[in-house]
């Protein structure tokens, strides 16, 4: 069973209010990436950019952020 975040994720197709639902979701911990990419001396693009290269160096839930940065960044 899918999380409610992945769930709102799958229907931004459907709702064009997909972005600010997924953030609003209570699974969805804002500024984490952010906060991560500060650790790492980095801009969020960047760590964006490295984590989705090289995926087996992150965590999941690196990856998953990485991937919604990415998602969100297109529209």
């Amino acid at each position: 069973m899918d999380s409610h975040v992945i769930r709102h994720a799958k229907l931004r197709s459907v709702n064009p209010n997909w972005i600010q639902e997924v953030v609003e979701a209570p699974g969805f911990k804002k500024g984490a990436f952010t906060r991560k990419a500060k650790r790492a001396h980095k801009k969020t693009s960047r760590l964006m950019k490295d984590v989705l290269e090289n995926p087996e160096d992150y965590t999941d839930e690196t990856r998953r952020q990485a991937q919604f940065m990415k998602n969100i960044l297109k529209d």
